[in-house]
């Protein structure tokens, strides 16, 4: 056995940028919320099988095409 990650080692496995759109840039946003709407939200987003990135950046968008 050798020290490291084992994941490492696969070269045909995929990996991030496999599958993200190169064609956007992109920015990070980090904010706080309270717990209890954390939790609603996660609820939200598994009972509609998305993602809470997916969710809150088609919010987003929808607010700003309002403007």
């Amino acid at each position: 056995m050798k020290a490291g990650r084992p994941s490492k080692d696969k070269k045909d496995a995929l990996e991030l940028s496999d599958v993200t759109d190169k064609s956007k840039k992109t920015t990070r946003v980090n904010f706080n919320i309270d717990e209890d709407t954390y939790f609603e939200l996660k609820q939200y987003v598994l009972d509609n099988r998305t993602t809470v990135t997916k969710l809150l950046t088609e919010m987003i968008e929808s607010r700003l095409s309002e403007r």
